[in-house]
């Protein structure tokens, strides 16, 4: 009863949050400013939600002290450190406004994990190398997942401009350059994290999963998107790629990593329900 307590409270904060969000960003107009205070009440509730988000995940991934890696507990605990890392990161960067997409995508998390519900799939005994492993792959997930949501916000705001429109979302975002250099900042930590992710995976898959390193779907998957991600980078450094057309690169990417770990996960469990 608890958790079930502790997910609907963070669904509904989240959804409040994201209505409030909205009404200050639909109430903004060039007479009319958006201050500072009608964001930062909204977030605050949002980090109330997120404050309820991570104990329930604590409840539901950490069952009987070890990790559950089953679909269900990996979609509730990623999720509750992408809003953790999100509002962390609001702190000091000027993202607070980016809670009107990452809430309302947080509480589809969380609806899904509850119906899809499985089976507890425990990771007992397992070596520091692999806790490490898979701090880190979630740490990457997460801040991959939010450079998505920052592309897709930079490629609304770059159409609203060439189309010479300035709705209220536009004029509550930050300046385009802000929002690019945001971007790339995520897409670099994101990827060292997920290059540290796939070498400790292959260099100590014995260690970490009791077996030889093996060339299995999901592995594929991530380093397709390793590879897109890679590109990406390389043409920002070599011929000064923007933020434009990095936003089917990164989409691309996320696509892969999310196919390689969670499509895997559904269709194993789907299989074994079957």
């Amino acid at each position: 009863m608890v958790p079930f307590a502790l997910m609907i409270a963070s669904i509904a904060l989240y959804g409040i949050s994201s209505i409030l969000l909205l009404r200050a960003i639909r109430s903004h107009t060039s007479a009319n400013p958006l201050q500072p205070s009608q964001v930062f009440r909204p977030f605050l509730v949002g980090c109330a939600g997120v404050f309820f988000h991570v104990l329930y995940a604590f409840d539901v991934s950490l069952a009987a002290g070890s990790l559950d890696l089953s679909l269900r507990s990996m979609v509730v605990l990623t999720s509750g450190l992408v809003t953790l890392i999100f509002v962390l990161g609001a702190t000091t960067l000027p993202i607070r406004r980016l809670g009107i997409l990452v809430f309302p995508i947080t509480i589809l998390c969380l609806l899904f994990a509850q119906l899809w519900g499985s089976e507890a799939s425990l990771l007992a005994d397992a070596s520091l190398m692999a806790k490490l492993h898979i701090v880190v792959s979630i740490l990457a997930y997460s801040l991959l997942a939010i450079a998505t949501i920052q592309a897709l916000l930079y490629s609304y705001q770059e159409h609203q401009f060439k189309q010479r429109k300035s709705p209220a979302m536009l004029m509550a975002l930050p300046p385009l350059q802000t929002m690019e250099s945001l971007l790339f900042r995520l897409l670099w930590t994101g990827f060292a994290l997920l290059t540290l992710t796939l070498l400790t995976g292959a260099l100590f898959s014995q260690e970490i999963f009791g077996r030889p390193f093996e060339l299995k779907h999901h592995t594929i998957l991530a380093t397709m998107g390793w590879l897109v991600y890679a590109v990406l980078l390389i043409k920002r450094v070599t011929i000064g790629l923007r933020g434009s057309q990095a936003v089917w690169w990164t989409i691309g990417g996320f696509l892969l990593i999310q196919l390689g770990y969670f499509g895997t996960k559904i269709v194993l469990e789907t299989l074994a329900v079957q």
